[in-house]
């Protein structure tokens, strides 16, 4: 197990996210906030997909949707 030393002001914004006094601890409420961010990045793979592959060298393109057309003074996405 390792140690780590944070200034008081994170240490107060970790309390913040303290969900059960009495159950919660620091290593508890990191491996939560850690779940959330694993979460968030599968939900946006896609995203990151793309960005791994710009920096591969390999150019991505957005889809583009289908059969839309633009009739006078509208603006086709």
């Amino acid at each position: 197990m390792r140690n780590i030393q944070i200034p008081d002001e994170l240490y107060d914004r970790l309390k913040n996210f303290v969900f059960d006094p009495f159950e919660d601890t620091p290593e508890s409420v990191i491996e939560h906030l850690m779940d959330i961010v694993d979460k968030s990045k599968s939900k946006c793979s896609s995203w990151v997909a793309a960005e791994d592959s710009e920096q591969h060298g390999r150019q991505t393109t957005p889809s583009k949707p289908q059969n839309v057309q633009a009739g006078h003074g509208e603006i086709a996405l």
